[in-house]
């Protein structure tokens, strides 16, 4: 055996030992479960941030930060106050300072950076741009999971020296992979296998081992399961989940342990405080609270998502231009072309590359047709939708930003969103009823306008008929 096999031999051993080193720390470090407890209304001495990590088993979601701002309503920080239905604004106390958290003093300190006369609507209620609130987050994240550990009921799921290790395994086969071999400079298969296999071990820590994930300790269980217990007590009080985030003042501290849980999804829909997510929105349209799962496609697939119908016609007629040139030339030449064992290399990628070539201008015909047709109908006519415009957002796409429009229509768990005019965009706000005319495989809305909840609608209809 060459000095080169035995250098594959170690990287490959090497990376089997990652994965059962892996394998141990994945089963070994598996989150525990907390005992069941019956639906019970205490309270425990944690803030809600911290109950929120608990309940998602070490995982902080989103709703940590609102449930942080409600918490300092209900201790008096800040009063909530609904100026217009539906329209919230924070006021920040001036009564005498509390001993605060790092984390509920970071909040409250954001409260003072957007108020202005003590005052701040909602909807300002951001952590500024896009990077700059996920760093705020970030840090606010850190500082929830700080305390926790230091109370004793998290911890990190995976020790500092066993990610050591692992990557330690990771890096010693890939340089085993890399620099050994047969002595001529071209790599051979046995090679490619080291090296595929070896980075794959990166693929694979990266995505079982992110940073900052916690897991409960035997100590915080109790906390866990009482907290847990708390959820259950409140998802079986029907209207809890719809209460605004005023009723703090009647509902006290319930309701932003509720915001934390997940159970006060009215209340964190209102005060979102930047960490609503783009990916899901909570709506109550069609009957019932609901998480529901939005996508933004590109342009490119499906394609020429959110083109107008002469955007897409221009289109298809480029696209079918370049792909019948093509496929007209490489027809004229596979005639001639060959796959005989007497080709030598080279001869073998030319036909190879004039076959490809023959598909994808096959492929670009075919999409050409497809553009030609949506780019008809959306001329001809457009489907008209009534629902919930459960998410606004401005994209980066093309050569600069595109809207978006999601709209609930009361039924599943996805929507996704279509491209909206700038103009069209501006006059629109996140939650309000509207029927868009849009062109169905284009993904283009060509007209907007506001609409009638049918709930409220048949409220009104029937006087003395409880509204939902």
């Amino acid at each position: 055996m060459t000095a080169s096999d035995l250098g594959l031999a170690a990287s490959l051993a090497c990376s089997a030992a990652f994965y059962v080193v892996t394998g141990v720390v994945v089963i070994n470090r598996r989150r525990p479960s907390p005992p069941s407890l019956p639906a019970t209304s205490d309270l425990g001495p944690e803030s809600p941030a911290v109950a929120n990590l608990l309940v998602n088993g070490g995982r902080l979601t989103p709703d940590a930060v609102p449930a942080t701002l409600l918490d300092l309503a209900a201790r008096h920080l800040v009063k909530i106050e609904e100026t217009e239905p539906g329209i919230y604004t924070c006021r920040l106390s001036t009564g005498p300072e509390q001993t605060l958290t790092p984390y509920e003093g970071q909040v409250l300190d954001l409260l003072r950076a957007r108020a202005v006369d003590g005052v701040v609507p909602a909807k300002a209620l951001t952590a500024g741009p896009t990077d700059q609130a996920r760093g705020w987050i970030k840090n606010f994240n850190r500082r929830v999971v700080e305390e926790a550990d230091r109370a004793g009921i998290c911890e990190p799921r995976w020790p500092p020296g066993v990610l050591a290790l692992l990557g330690g395994l990771s890096l010693v086969a890939f340089l085993l992979a890399a620099f050994s071999g047969n002595e001529a400079e071209k790599l051979d298969v046995p090679q490619l296998i080291a090296i595929a296999v070896s980075l794959l071990t990166f693929v694979v820590m990266s995505r079982a081992f992110p940073d900052g994930t916690q897991v409960v300790t035997p100590a915080g269980l109790p906390s866990q399961a009482r907290w847990l217990a708390l959820r259950r007590y409140l998802h079986n009080d029907e209207l809890f989940a719809g209460l605004p985030p005023t009723a703090v003042a009647v509902r006290d501290r319930y309701i932003a342990y509720g915001a934390a849980l997940g159970a006060a999804t009215a209340a964190v829909r209102a005060m979102p405080m930047g960490a609503e997510s783009d990916r899901w929105a909570w709506t109550r349209y069609g009957g019932q609270w609901r998480q529901v799962r939005v996508s933004y496609p590109g342009s490119s697939w499906p394609p020429a998502w959110g083109y107008s119908p002469a955007q897409a016609a221009w289109l298809a007629l480029r696209v079918g231009a370049i792909g019948l040139f093509w496929f007209w030339l490489t027809s004229k030449i596979l005639p001639h072309v060959t796959f005989t064992t007497q080709q030598d290399q080279v001869g073998r990628l030319l036909s190879f590359g004039i076959l490809l070539i023959n598909l994808a201008a096959l492929v670009a015909l075919v999409c050409a047709l497809w553009l030609l047709v949506a780019a008809m109908l959306g001329m001809v006519g457009a489907t008209e939708v009534t629902g919930e415009a459960i998410r606004l957002r401005q994209l980066p796409g093309g050569s600069g930003v595109r809207c978006y429009l999601a709209v609930y229509r009361g039924t599943g768990d996805h929507v996704r969103a279509w491209v909206v005019s700038p103009e069209h965009y501006a006059t629109l706000n996140e939650y309000e009823i509207v029927t868009v005319s849009v062109a169905a495989l284009l993904g283009r809305v060509r007209s907007v306008r506001r609409a009638v909840d049918p709930a409220v609608g048949q409220s009104n209809a029937a006087p003395g008929a409880a509204r939902p």
